[in-house]
């Protein structure tokens, strides 16, 4: 099987308070502080092959240095176009996108890849057409997005399928109708990217008590109770019947259920680690 290699690419980050996004059902936190969660993308490379996970937030959601939840926060389509230069490329030189959901702070910057392939989930599409009322009120579509994915080489696929040698995408709903991971056969094994079913280690991996941040600093928490089960749902999971089935196959395709091979939409310490 084809192994690729992986870049994680920052594209802004958003900061908030550790309890601002503390999950229910996890111990009271000991120590409370402020966090810096990256916007991410992930440049997989093969032999003439440039694949893009995901593309950032845009800079219109960012409205005086503030996102989501009045938060202070920074990214755009300038971010998007620095993180790929430093891998000595620009957008034309990307044959496909694969997003793991919709959502304003992964779909954005879609423009600049007018020559790729896009794929995404077919109920992801109909979610964007058609949000939940709480959707609407977190604004966690861009409707401007509609019109243009509807230009480009947009493939809205349905289920589970083999992309490329080595690249599987299989859907995984609880976030969104339409969520899907990408695993991705490297070097090490089967690493899996599964957008934001879960954010960040702590909520895939329970057992965690520490958190690092993107400046490589970690921090202590409390480690979730079994009774939360396999995973940490965090509070914008639209379906828990969803949420813990695709829990269950993610961690069942990784060739490890430990970090570096189940890869959270926003977790801070890959700024450090890379994958």
């Amino acid at each position: 099987m084809k192994t690729w290699d992986v870049k994680v690419l920052y594209l802004g980050n958003i900061t908030a308070n550790l309890s601002f996004i503390w999950p229910a059902g996890m111990p009271p936190l000991e120590e409370d502080f402020a966090m810096s969660a990256p916007y991410l993308g992930f440049l997989l490379q093969g032999p003439g092959r440039n694949i893009l996970i995901d593309t950032g937030i845009s800079e219109k959601f960012i409205v005086d240095g503030k996102a989501w939840g009045a938060l202070p926060a920074e990214g755009g389509r300038n971010f998007m176009l620095q993180a790929l230069e430093k891998e000595g490329l620009g957008p034309g030189e990307i044959d496909t996108v694969v997003y793991t959901h919709l959502h304003n702070d992964h779909a954005a910057n879609c423009r600049l890849f007018e020559k790729a392939r896009v794929v995404f989930q077919k109920d992801e599409w109909l979610n964007l057409m058609s949000p939940l009322p709480v959707q609407k009120l977190r604004g966690d579509y861009d409707p401007a997005v509609i019109e243009e994915l509807e230009g480009m080489k947009k493939l809205p696929v349905s289920g589970d399928f083999d992309l490329e040698d080595g690249i599987r995408l299989f859907k995984t709903p609880g976030h969104s109708l339409g969520s899907q991971s990408v695993a991705v056969n490297t070097r090490k094994g089967v690493v899996v990217f599964v957008g934001d079913l879960c954010l960040f280690n702590f909520m895939a991996f329970p057992g965690t008590t520490e958190i690092t941040g993107m400046d490589g600093r970690s921090h202590p928490i409390p480690a979730a109770p079994p009774a939360l089960g396999p995973a940490v749902p965090h509070s914008i999971i639209y379906n828990f019947f969803d949420y813990y089935d695709s829990i269950y196959k993610i961690k069942a395709v990784a060739s490890r259920d430990e970090p570096g091979f189940i890869i959270p939409g926003h977790e801070p310490s890959l700024i450090v680690t890379g994958i």
